[in-house]
């Protein structure tokens, strides 16, 4: 046995994948669930038959309704009177000014009044409390859960009709469609007239409203404004009465006082420097001792004029004398002496326009001094008067912004009267198209609705089959299997249904129908067996197991153990579930000690190895039930029977118990050269079935052989074509016939 457990099996069936397939979208191919699908083509034709038989039964049963629009375009009126001298014209609704519009349509308060209006809460289908009770309501009523006569609420009223009501903007347009649904054609045409024409009363009512108003507003406030200008215009005047602050050519008069102290100070000052420049220059002559009468103020005297003129002929006089007479001479001395008299004449002139020049000079010193006082004084006086004037501006001011504002709001009263009077009928938006009374009801259309009833039903038929198949729990391929476990597939095992079933047992079937699909499944798994190989020898040791109970794992063995009977090999079955030990049910023979009786000595194997009556395979059951069957099957006595019954037998068909109800297969499968995991098709759960391969690879490095048991060959010939078919036989020929034959 050390060889069997430490040399690997070489080939063992279809070695194609060694190791999952990752790439694979979980264990499914697009080509499988695709198939899978039409494998179900039974689910799609309920599913679909189940989908058109609730959309015929709720087109039979549900209540047509009409759904009419009418359409509301809003434009500003060019032709306005009130407008109609401005320089551009009304500015056109944008985006938001459109959706705004939209939200006055479906308010509240507009519906409120369309109901009103229309008498909507006296109509039984906008008004639930007038609706009869329903079978629950009758019984709600009976138990006083729910009054008998309820009270028409206007506010469930307004939900149910803003419920029918869908108000949207036309696409690239500024018109506002309007659509109603109703189960009545007339009120469905009747309600979005009515709410379009209430929209633009509205807005009627709303542009008269703001003109009056404002026309209200502003003949409050001119009157107010007339008292603040009357009172701001006399603060004004009594300021400017008080305080002086006249006016006059546009200036105040002390204004103009200074402006003519300041030109009278320039004139004087300038005089002031003239007469002191003349002074300083006689002055100057006279210090320096030239001759003053060459100064101006002198030369333009007349009288020294005068004097000099007769100075010139006194002269010219005594030098013509000089020229006959002597100097002693009575006439000479005469004229000399009227010339010194003339020339003191002079100079006292002379002194006298110095003393002129002298007073001229003190006179423009004191005008000037004079003036500057004055002009000191005057602004001193101007500090206070500018004061004044800053108050003065002040009310000024405020008494000119109450005339401007009583003026600009008079223009405004008069604008909001005009407007009130030319547009009392406009509105900013007009019905450009009005709902009819429809024929047909717009829902549902029967053509419609049977085509999309059709496509839908079809395709709610796929998605169920294609959901089943997604989520569907077991396999049902080898390819499958393969592709998701990475281990050997080594055929599949058809189910033997009730009514074709001619033996109450699986394993009889090999006996009775040789040639039967079940027979050739076994055959096909003999097959696999008898290429299995355990380093240089073939694998003669097997053990057949499952991941959970009813799967089939116990009529596999018992029949692969009949098959290597028939074929003449010396097999023996080992019944090792001493849980649920079945293999004495499969071959229909009574319970008798068996292979716990051997392994803790109670019996030997002459008295635990029997035959089966049907075949030449012997048996040992499973026997006695003992505590610990895990220790027992792991121990060496367990090993020291297998090998001896390797000596006797040319095959050893092993019945574990289910691999994750207890760990004995985990310990059997150590002692096998190879492992058969029977798996029922498309029942047993995928990760139970990987969840075992785990545990039996855990416990042996070789590889186990996947078997699908239990198949509906019907349904598997949709997923595959790999699917066994019967094979035509000869009738088997009698031996004493075969006899003479040869």
């Amino acid at each position: 046995m050390s060889e069997t457990q430490t040399n690997p099996i070489v080939s063992f069936g279809d070695r194609r994948r060694t190791t999952p397939d990752e790439n694979a979208i979980g264990d499914l191919s697009p080509w499988e669930i695709l198939r899978g699908i039409w494998a179900r083509k039974e689910i799609i034709l309920c599913a679909f038959a189940g989908f058109m038989a609730i959309a015929v039964f709720w087109l039979a049963t549900v209540t047509p309704t009409y759904t009419v629009e009418a359409r509301v375009m809003l434009s500003p009126r060019a032709g306005e009177i009130s407008t109609f001298d401005a320089e551009s014209g009304p500015s056109l609704p944008d985006s938001e000014t459109l959706q705004s519009e939209i939200q006055v349509l479906t308010s509240r308060a507009l519906v409120a009044r369309l109901i009103a209006d229309l008498g909507l809460a006296a109509n039984p289908e906008f008004n639930p409390a007038l609706r009869s009770p329903g079978f629950l309501g009758r019984i709600a009523v009976a138990f006083g859960m729910r009054e008998r006569n309820p009270q028409t609420d206007i506010e469930e009223i307004t939900d149910v009709v803003l419920s029918r009501l869908e108000v949207y903007q036309k696409s690239g347009s500024r018109v506002i469609a309007i659509l109603f649904t109703s189960v009545d054609p007339r009120m469905a045409a009747i309600i979005p007239n009515r709410l379009a024409e209430l929209y633009i009363a509205q807005q009627i009512e709303q542009r008269s409203g703001v003109n009056n108003e404002a026309a209200k507003w502003l003949a409050e406030q001119i009157a107010e404004l007339r008292v603040k200008v009357q009172e701001s215009e006399a603060a004004v005047e009594a300021f400017r009465t008080k305080s002086g602050l006249f006016l006059t050519n546009g200036s105040t008069l002390p204004q103009q006082q200074l402006t003519e102290l300041n030109s009278q100070l320039s004139t004087a000052e300038a005089d002031r420097a003239a007469a002191q420049a003349k002074l300083g220059n006689a002055r100057d002559l006279l210090a320096s001792g030239n001759a003053v009468n060459s100064a101006a103020e002198v030369l333009q005297s007349p009288l020294i004029q005068n004097l000099r003129q007769q100075e010139v002929a006194l002269r010219a006089q005594i030098a013509q004398m000089s020229e006959t007479l002597l100097p002693s001479h009575p006439r000479v001395q005469e004229a000399e002496a009227n010339l010194a008299d003339l020339q003191t004449q002079i100079e006292k002139e002379v002194h006298k326009v110095i003393e002129a020049l002298e007073n001229e000079a003190r006179v423009a010193t004191a005008r000037v001094n004079s003036l500057r006082a004055s002009l000191n004084r005057l602004q001193r006086r101007m500090g206070q008067l500018n004061q004044d004037e800053v108050k003065l501006r002040a009310l000024q001011r405020d008494a000119d912004t109450n005339r401007a504002l009583l003026e600009s709001f008079l223009l405004r009263y008069q604008q909001a009267n005009a407007r009130a009077e030319a547009d009392a009928q406009a509105a900013n938006a007009r019905i450009v198209s009005r709902a009819q009374q429809p024929a047909d009801p717009t829902f549902p259309r029967m053509g419609s609705a049977i085509t999309f009833a059709t496509l839908a039903g079809i395709l709610f038929a796929f998605c169920v089959a294609f959901l089943i198949e997604v989520f569907a729990r077991g396999f049902r391929t080898g390819d499958q299997i393969e592709r998701a476990t990475g281990m050997p597939f080594l055929g599949l095992v058809p189910e033997l249904e009730p009514k074709t079933r001619r033996n109450p047992h699986p394993a009889d079937e090999v006996l009775h129908d040789p040639s039967g699909l079940y027979a050739e499944a076994i055959r096909s798994l003999q097959g696999h067996v008898l290429l299995a190989r355990v380093g240089e020898r073939h694998a003669r040791v097997v053990l057949v197991t499952s991941a959970q109970p009813g799967e089939g794992k116990t009529a596999t063995a018992a029949s692969l153990a009949r098959v290597f009977a028939m074929g003449g090999y010396r097999t023996v079955i080992v019944d090792a579930d001493m849980h649920n030990p079945t293999v004495h049910e499969a071959l229909d023979m009574r319970r008798l000690p068996g292979l716990a009786d051997l392994l803790v000595g109670r019996a030997a194997f002459q008295h635990v190895i029997r035959r089966d009556t049907a075949s030449h395979a012997h048996v040992i059951q499973a026997g006695t039930p003992i505590s610990n069957t895990t220790a027992a099957l792991a121990s060496s006595q367990m090993q020291w029977v297998l090998t001896a019954l390797q000596q006797t037998y040319d095959y050893i068909i092993i019945d574990s118990p289910a691999a994750l109800a207890t760990a004995d297969a985990q310990v059997l499968a150590k002692l096998a050269d190879v492992t058969v995991l029977a798996v029922k098709w498309s029942e047993t759960n995928r990760k139970t079935v990987l969840r075992a391969l785990k545990m039996l690879s855990a416990a042996s490095s070789r590889r186990v052989g996947i078997l699908l048991t239990q198949v509906n060959l019907r349904r598997y010939r949709r997923y595959g074509s790999d699917a066994i078919e019967e094979y035509p036989v000869q009738a088997p020929v009698a031996r004493s016939r075969l006899a003479r034959a040869v």
